[in-house]
């Protein structure tokens, strides 16, 4: 096959003319690539709907095709069945930036699927020049460790793609002494794909994002973003269920979102879209498919994103101040749903812009059919037909013209076939090289110890734009604050009138999926083993680090895993919502924040996270000229930290300048407990704020167990806290306060003498198993479900609490009996039902919690008085660090067991 120059030739003019006069000859002279299957089916023969949250569905019969030109005659290749023999399959398809050769992934059918083994997806190379198609990681120990998609030529020749390798979440793995698995996604359900790299001969695998979901269709931007990777990132923590959009460095630094966390209900109908099929455009913005997960047969709308210049569909980049909109616009004038409706203009599976000034692309298009009564008709006119279905659509290759809104057909449809993500193969300028950060840029000392540091310059970023002192609405204005730098000034303000006081950073615990082989008893976890809701997964705490004063943050985190923060109070508890994107480092590397997020008008939700040059500028100024130098307001300037009279640079934070100015082996890492140190007043001015810590070591005299690795001294990449409830947190009510007292003496159904009694607030704390849920203990039930409540009988026994109501029969009326008077029959008496103490909210959404302090926070719940007779005082019952392990175990979201290897998990 003679290919050698195709790729070298330039795009023809188009006739702009109607559609209807069919193919146009030599529309297009440049070869084009796709990908053309069957309409996947199941064992049963009906349509499969494609769902983009599993990426891994095979459908046989699919093969990379080549056209030589859209001339009429011109030469059609199936590029790749001499390996798949027209069964396997093939996805992702991109060609190198000299146009000379295709790459994709491929899978082959699956032998014996009677088996446990299944074929794993590859990526496969066809040289157009010499007709050779090759596997890129060769058939060796290293081929079959997982499926690799969506594969994309970098810059300098190597290659990214997503995997379900996870090679370095793998090996943390083995660094935190635990069995190697490639996690489950956050629904469970798949493999989780991230982005790896490796070399052009599939050695130096690496990988590069560490999302707890899917990372998919990489691609490399040339514009305003040269040479980053953009891509497809599955945002699922705690059922955030969204795909949004997202940027990084090849190496993996600089991971940012670039456009949609607020823009997924601009569907039909307001309904959910998700941004997929990434294609950058001529000019910068980029081409995307607008699908709903399922049900549309594969297809959507094409949008295209101005990324430039919008973040969200309504949020521009903060220094624009709104210029230059919209953020998004349908590509083509064609009325597409994507709410599951029937769509009469037909659907889109794929879009490719093409870079030639032109204004076209390539699009695979399905025209609309329905079935009506097992007749096949036209959507035109028969939308509102009785029982009309829309049937799968048999996507074909066209070319759309956005100057003229006009469309021909390029690849003609085949009855039940798929053709799709169509392609063109030309020589195109290389985006710049961004080549992976080395000696001057990395700590090596951090690399070694595989860590990397987070630089946050204000937490309190996130408040109200007007600032009145407040986070989250969770302190009392203080007269006279009006700014971040009066929290800074020791003198203006205390370290308990401060909001924000800590950071906790956690990290979610991978599940295996229960048929992993690689495991030799893979748990197979039932809901039970999560808690309440088992959306929260499973959480670990990789330790605390201090809010300085005005409001910033640096702090040595563990690099290479997905990390979380919280903002807490005083006493460890979460202020404001929980953290939904997960954050990563590189080791040796510094990810700066200029704030956690920023807040829309009114106090709006947060409409931007993370994308450093969308943001208004932090309202954290940093260090200034107070007239005597460059000083903090009443700080010391000396003498805690280091001998050094040098204070810091114009703007730099109060976390900058501690960091920088202690010795490599005292910056500040992160800690197992909950330490403050007061580093900043200057005892000649003001008194020094007393310290105070809550140590996990101040467990054990109570004859509590801490959490696993709690004492993890001195703090290392590989500390987690893990803390399981039966073992950490019930045995809390058994301790002995003194005199014998403890928890369960009150809340109790049985007293001393063995008789039933009913327990304190209706809330019972004793050992043994639930008498509603086998898998937990009475005490967790009692904790976090509704009950109904409890009294006395006239026997002493104890009885739900009951009403009497009538007897009514089927039809509701009242039964009468043989005197024609109503029967009256008792049930549990529905305002009788005691709502749960705890939540899995958090601490400060907890009732228990406020009780245990006797301080109102966020439950909305009122506190009994201390005038009424059955007040009892329980601020002084557990010590603060109980109250601070069962806080912290509340905020990650009070699961059963934080373990899914530990040995009482409940299986299925």
């Amino acid at each position: 096959m003679a290919l050698s120059g195709l790729a070298l030739i330039t795009l023809a003019a188009c006739d702009t003319s109607s559609s209807g006069g069919g193919i146009d000859p030599g529309i297009i002279e440049t070869p084009i690539a796709f990908i053309k299957r069957p309409i996947p089916r199941d064992d049963m023969g009906n349509t499969v709907q494609t769902d983009l949250r599993e990426p891994l569905l095979f459908s046989g019969g699919g093969d990379v095709y080549l056209r030589t030109s859209t001339t009429v005659g011109a030469d059609v290749f199936n590029l790749t069945a001499s390996v798949t023999g027209g069964t396997g399959d093939v996805k992702g398809l991109n060609a190198s930036y000299d146009g000379t050769k295709l790459i994709f992934s491929l899978r082959l059918e699956d032998p014996n699927p009677n088996d446990n083994v299944v074929p794993t997806w590859n990526v496969y190379e066809y040289d157009l020049e010499n007709s050779q198609i090759r596997r890129v990681i060769p058939i060796d120990s290293t081929a079959e460790e997982g499926d690799d998609l969506y594969p994309a030529y970098l810059p300098d020749g190597r290659i990214v793609f997503t995997s379900s390798r996870q090679r370095q979440s793998r090996e943390m793995l083995t660094n935190e002494g635990k069995d190697r698995f490639s996690a489950l996604d956050e629904d469970e359900d798949t493999v989780a794909l991230v982005l790896h790299v490796m070399d052009a001969d599939g050695d130096n695998i690496h990988q590069i994002s560490f999302n707890q979901s899917h990372d998919l269709y990489p691609q490399v931007l040339r514009n305003s973003f040269n040479g980053q990777i953009v891509f497809t990132r599955w945002d699922n923590a705690v059922g955030n269920n969204e795909m949004n959009l997202y940027k990084m460095n090849p190496d993996g630094s600089e991971l940012e979102i670039l456009y949609g966390a607020r823009s997924h209900a601009t569907g039909t109908n307001g309904a959910n879209i998700q941004f997929t099929g990434i294609r950058e455009m001529q000019n910068g913005d980029l081409m995307v498919m607008a699908k709903p997960y399922t049900g549309t047969f594969d297809g959507g709308d094409i949008l295209i994103i101005d990324i430039n210049r919008f973040v969200d569909i309504n949020k521009p980049i903060w220094s624009l101040n709104g210029l230059g909109g919209p953020a998004q616009v349908a590509a083509t004038i064609n009325n597409v749903t994507t709410d599951g409706s029937i769509s009469s203009d037909g659907r889109y599976s794929s879009a490719f812009p093409l870079r030639d000034g032109t204004n076209r692309m390539l699009v695979s298009k399905s025209v609309c059919q329905l079935s009506i009564g097992g007749e096949i008709r036209a959507c035109a006119g028969n939308e509102n037909e009785p029982g009309a279905q829309e049937v799968s659509p048999a996507y074909a290759i066209w070319l759309y013209d956005r100057t003229e809104n006009t469309e021909k057909p390029i690849v003609l449809a085949e009855a039940d076939t798929v053709i799709t993500e169509v392609i063109t193969i030309q020589a195109e300028p290389l985006p710049a090289i961004i080549f992976d950060k080395g000696a001057g840029e990395l700590d090596s000392g951090w690399q070694t110890a595989t860590v990397g540091a987070i630089n946050i310059r204000s937490v309190y970023d996130v408040a109200d734009p007007t600032f009145n002192g407040c986070y989250f609405n969770q302190c009392t204005p203080l007269g006279g604050i009006t700014s971040v730098s009066d929290f800074a000034d020791p003198l203006a303000v205390t370290a308990d009138q401060r909001p924000a006081r800590f950071v906790r950073f956690t990290r979610a615990v991978g599940i295996p999926d229960p048929d992993d082989q690689t495991l030799l008893n893979p748990p197979d976890l039932d809901n039970d083993a999560f808690g309440p809701q088992r959306i929260r997964g499973m959480r670990e705490i990789l330790g605390y680090a201090p809010v300085e004063p005005d409001g910033s943050v640096k702090v040595k985190v563990p690099a290479n895993v997905p990390l979380a923060l919280e903002i807490l109070d005083a006493e460890g508890r979460r202020i404001g919502p929980r953290h939904l994107n997960w954050l990563q480092v590189q080791p040796g590397d510094t990810l700066n924040c200029t704030g956690c997020h920023d807040l829309g008008n009114g106090g709006a939700p947060p409409e931007v996270h993370g994308r450093s040059d969308a943001q208004a500028p932090s309202i954290n100024a940093g260090l200034q000229d107070t007239g005597f130098g460059l000083v903090f307001q009443n700080t010391l300037i000396e003498g805690s930290m280091s001998p050094d009279p040098y204070w810091g640079e114009m703007g730099q934070t109060m976390a900058e300048v501690r960091f920088l100015r202690v010795p490599p082996l005292l910056e500040p890492q992160l800690s197992p407990d909950l330490v403050y140190v007061d580093y900043w007043t200057d005892p000649m001015l003001g008194p020094i704020n007393p310290p105070y810590d809550y140590s996990y070591a101040d467990l054990v005299p109570l004859g509590l167990t801490p959490p696993t690795n709690a004492f993890c001294s001195p703090w290392q990449f590989n500390c987690r806290i893990t803390i399981n409830y039966e073992e950490h947190i019930h045995p809390i009510w058994q301790v002995n306060r003194g005199a014998g007292v403890t928890c369960i003496e009150c809340h109790t159904t049985t007293d001393a003498m063995g008789n039933d009694r009913v327990a304190d607030a209706q809330l019972d704390l004793t050992d043994g198993t639930s008498d509603q849920n086998a898998d937990h203990l009475k005490s967790y039930r009692e904790l976090f479900f509704n009950d109904q409540g409890e009294e006395l009988d006239g026997g002493g026994m104890l009885v739900n609490i009951q009403i009497q109501v009538p007897l009514l029969d089927g039809n509701g009326n009242p039964v009468l009996d043989g005197m024609g008077n109503p029967v009256f029959v008792f049930v549990d008496d529905p305002n009788a039902v005691v709502n749960p103490t705890m939540s899995v909210n958090g601490a400060r959404a907890s009732y228990f919690i406020e009780k245990l302090t006797e301080t109102e926070l966020d439950e909305g719940r009122a506190l009994t008085l201390v005038t009424d007779p059955n007040y009892v005082d329980h601020s002084t019952m557990l010590s603060g660090v109980e109250l601070k392990m069962i806080s912290e175990w509340l905020d990650i979201g009070a699961q059963n067991f934080n373990n899914p290897f530990h040995i009482d998990a409940p299986q299925n």
